[in-house]
């Protein structure tokens, strides 16, 4: 049985300073360096670790236990953040400061403490000396928070084929999500005619019929049905540029739009809607219209009554969370790791998500305790068996 007593939360808490401390933005990533911190912080405990290489100064790290019996756990984490701007920070964001139960830096929910905690976690297993039924794995991956190609490469390895449950430790906020929603991202494209700014009827605004568009979508989008255990398909708009010159007629607009869907048939409701309303609002002011899709992962559900999701719903459960079955409303690695692998996943760990991607983020060190004991009690569980 692991245990986590004061000795390894504070250990955990050293090892997230440390990894919040590195810069491992992306772009660029740079995850090498990340990446080496918790190469050397395993091989000090006897555990064997395998680079996969990237791109020049960007590589994945994937470490493993073996165990008694053929397959394994995999616990996953990704070793890159989004950027800062660090003017808009009050807290310097590669200096972790701690006040009271509270964390401050970039990563320090999304999702270094996850990281810290899934090696934490590793190094009480291999102390204890006791090999464990199944092989525990970590993949600490690079390239998360923009195309998941650290997660892919790893997947493509070879090295987590006989991987049987994926544990993802973003910030959940204490849930336990049995998969996620897909991820949708479409770029549209409102063309209309250049003229002289002082005689804007003799040109066509792209910038009229996409404004109204965005504000006609957003209206939609908050109507969006919802749906047991799935929630509804939220939509963002995430950028919008159009024009290029205050004194022209802008003859181009165009918007990117962040969509996470519930369902295959909630992303065609979405497409359809993009394509309805686009045409309508460009027909209005006599523009042309356009959509493309430039992204696009399914929704990922996990089968609740596996034995490893029921046992890690379990280790939850322990804790007295109440435990309605739902899917995360952010996407993970997993969206490169299932399809090729076919393991049921849970994405649970330490933090909010809505403590993500925004300046001073920060980490209730509270959560990275409760999370420590309930993986701890999870991995006790079904290794020790």
């Amino acid at each position: 049985m692991l245990v986590i007593d004061d000795a390894a939360y504070r250990e955990a808490i050293a090892t997230l300073e440390r990894l919040v401390s590195i810069r491992s933005v992306n772009p660029p990533g740079n995850e090498d360096e990340i990446a080496g911190v918790a190469k050397g912080l395993l091989l000090e405990n006897g555990i064997n670790t395998t680079v996969v290489p990237l791109s020049e100064g960007r590589s994945s790290l994937v470490a493993r236990i073996p165990g008694r019996e053929s397959g394994s756990i995999v616990l996953c984490g990704h070793l890159d953040t989004v950027n800062a701007d660090e003017k808009k920070w009050t807290h310097p964001p590669f200096d972790p400061r701690i006040e009271g139960d509270r964390m401050w830096g970039l990563g320090s929910a999304d999702m270094k403490s996850g990281v810290a905690t899934i090696i934490e976690i590793a190094l009480l297993v291999a102390r204890s000396g006791i090999q464990p039924k199944k092989s525990l794995v970590l993949a600490l991956t690079a390239d998360e928070e923009y195309a998941y190609t650290g997660a892919a490469s790893v997947a493509e390895s070879g090295l987590i084929d006989d991987a049987q449950f994926l544990l993802i430790p973003e910030p959940s906020a204490g849930k336990a999500y049995c998969g996620q929603k897909g991820e949708l991202w479409v770029e549209v494209t409102f063309s209309g005619r250049a003229a002289h700014g002082s005689i804007p009827a003799s040109g066509v605004s792209a910038i009229l019929p996409a404004m109204r568009f965005c504000l006609a979508l957003d209206e939609q989008a908050r109507e969006f049905a919802e749906y047991p255990g799935r929630g509804r398909t939220s939509l963002n708009i995430g950028q919008f540029d159009g024009g290029w010159q205050v004194n022209i007629v802008p003859d181009t607009a165009r918007v990117k739009l962040d969509i996470r869907v519930v369902s295959a048939e909630d992303k065609n409701m979405v497409l359809e809607l993009i394509e309805k309303l686009g045409a309508e609002e460009a027909a209005k002011e006599g523009a042309s219209f356009s959509m493309n899709v430039f992204a696009y992962k399914d929704p990922i559900v996990s089968d609740a009554d596996n034995p490893y999701v029921q046992a890690f719903l379990a280790a939850v459960a322990g804790k007295g969370k109440l435990l309605p079955v739902e899917i995360a409303p952010y996407s993970t690695d997993a969206v490169e790791i299932v399809p090729r692998i076919k393991v049921p996943v849970v994405i649970y760990g330490p933090g909010d998500i809505a403590q993500a991607h925004q300046p001073d983020e920060f980490l209730d060190l509270s959560s990275l305790r409760e999370a420590l004991e309930v993986i701890a009690s999870f991995v006790g569980q079904v290794l020790e068996a």
